[in-house]
C-alpha cells in the first residue's frame, strides 16, 4: 500500500512537470510589449515594458523598468526629468520585491503625448555596482516603438466598408489554446497548495506578519539615515517619503496606493470608509504637496519639509493597529 502510495504521487508530479514544460513551449511564441537586457553576463537584468503598443492621441501609458539582481549590489535608474522622447512624464512610482538573496526593484511612469505617428522610447541607461566597489558599470534596455493615432482616423476606419473576415489564423488559436492551459495550470498548483495546507503537522507554527505601522517607521528611520537634505537631494527626500506612505497605506488598507497615480488614489480613496474626512483631508494635502516638489521642481523651505515628515508620521500614528494587551489595556 505504500509503495502503491508513492508511485501516484510520483505520477501525479510527473504530469504536473509535462504539463508546466508544455505551457512554457507555448508561452515562448507569444511576443510580448516588453524588451530585455542586451548582454547577458552583467549580473543584472533589465527589462523595459509598456502596457499599450498602440494608442490613440492623448491616451496614457504606462511605461516599466524591472531590474533583477543581487541584494549586494546597488542600482540607480536614469533621471528622465520632465520628458521622455516627446513623451510627457505624469507621474512615476517605484516598488521593490526580494526572494533568497535576490531583489526586483521596479520603476514605472505614467506617459502621454498630443502627437500622431510612430514613437521610440530609447534604451535606458542602468547603473549598478557592488556595495564594496566604488565603480559604477552600466547596462541598458532595449527601445520600445508606440504608434499614437489620431482620434479622427480611428472614427473613419470604424465608417469604412470592410471586406469579409477571413478565416480564424493558426496563431489566435494557439493563444485560446494557451489562455486555457494556463488556467489548468493555475487550478492544479491552486489545489496542490490546498492539499499540503491540510496535511500541515497541527503544531506547526507560522510566524505573524510585521504590522504595517512597525515597517512605515522603520523605514523613515532609514530615509533620515541616509542625509538626502544635507546633500542638497530634496526631490529624491519626497520621492522616498510619498513612497513610504503608499506602501504603508497599501499594507494597513489593502489599497493599491503605489500602484496608482496620485489622482486616481485620491478618487479610490474618496469612497472609502477607511479613513475619517480630516484622514483623507491631510493624506490629499500631503500627496500634492509632494507631486509639487517631484514634478512641478517646487523647491521647499526647511520648514515645508519637517512638516512633511510631521504629517507623514501623523498620518501612521493615527491609523496604525492597535494591539490589546491582558488585562483590557491597549
Amino acid at each position: 500500500m505504500y509503495i502503491a502510495s508513492e508511485v501516484s504521487k510520483i505520477k501525479l508530479f510527473s504530469n504536473i512537470c509535462i504539463i508546466l514544460n508544455a505551457l512554457l513551449v507555448l508561452m515562448l511564441s507569444i511576443p510580448a510589449v516588453t524588451a530585455g537586457e542586451l548582454d547577458r553576463n552583467v549580473p543584472v537584468t533589465v527589462k523595459a515594458e509598456i502596457d499599450k503598443q498602440s494608442v490613440s492621441i492623448g491616451d496614457k501609458i504606462k511605461y516599466s523598468l524591472e531590474v533583477r539582481t543581487k541584494d549586494d549590489i546597488e542600482v540607480t535608474f536614469p533621471d528622465f526629468g520632465e520628458n521622455l522622447a516627446g513623451f510627457a512624464i505624469r507621474d512615476y512610482g517605484s516598488s521593490k520585491g526580494g526572494f533568497f538573496g535576490s531583489k526586483t526593484l521596479t520603476q514605472w511612469y505614467v506617459l502621454d503625448i498630443y502627437e500622431t505617428g510612430k514613437f521610440t522610447i530609447p534604451a535606458a541607461v542602468i547603473k549598478y555596482r557592488h556595495n564594496d566597489k566604488e565603480q559604477w558599470k552600466e547596462t541598458v534596455s532595449l527601445p520600445l516603438t508606440v504608434e499614437v493615432r489620431s482620434v479622427l482616423d480611428m472614427d473613419a476606419e470604424k465608417t469604412d466598408i470592410r471586406d469579409i473576415r477571413g478565416p480564424e489564423s493558426i496563431y489566435h488559436l494557439t493563444y485560446i489554446y494557451t489562455i486555457l492551459a494556463i488556467i489548468v495550470v493555475i487550478v492544479i498548483i491552486v489545489l496542490i497548495v490546498r492539499l499540503l495546507k491540510k496535511r500541515r503537522k497541527p503544531h506547526e507554527i507560522v510566524a505573524p506578519l510585521r504590522p504595517a505601522h512597525e515597517i512605515a517607521y522603520e523605514a523613515l528611520r532609514e530615509l533620515m539615515n541616509r542625509d538626502y537634505l544635507k546633500a542638497g537631494k530634496v526631490r529624491e527626500y519626497y520621492f522616498e517619503l510619498s513612497d513610504i506612505v503608499r506602501h504603508y497605506i497599501e499594507a494597513r488598507f489593502q489599497l493599491k496606493a503605489p500602484e496608482m497615480t496620485t489622482e486616481e488614489f485620491l478618487v479610490t480613496l474618496k469612497y472609502s470608509g477607511v479613513l475619517n474626512s480630516e484622514q483623507k483631508r491631510d493624506v490629499r494635502d500631503f500627496l500634492s504637496h509632494c507631486d509639487m516638489v517631484k514634478f512641478a521642481k517646487y523647491l521647499p523651505d526647511q520648514k515645508e519639509i519637517e512638516l512633511s515628515y510631521d504629517s507623514a508620521r501623523k498620518l501612521i500614528d493615527g491609523t496604525k493597529e492597535t494591539v490589546v494587551q491582558e488585562g483590557g489595556a491597549q
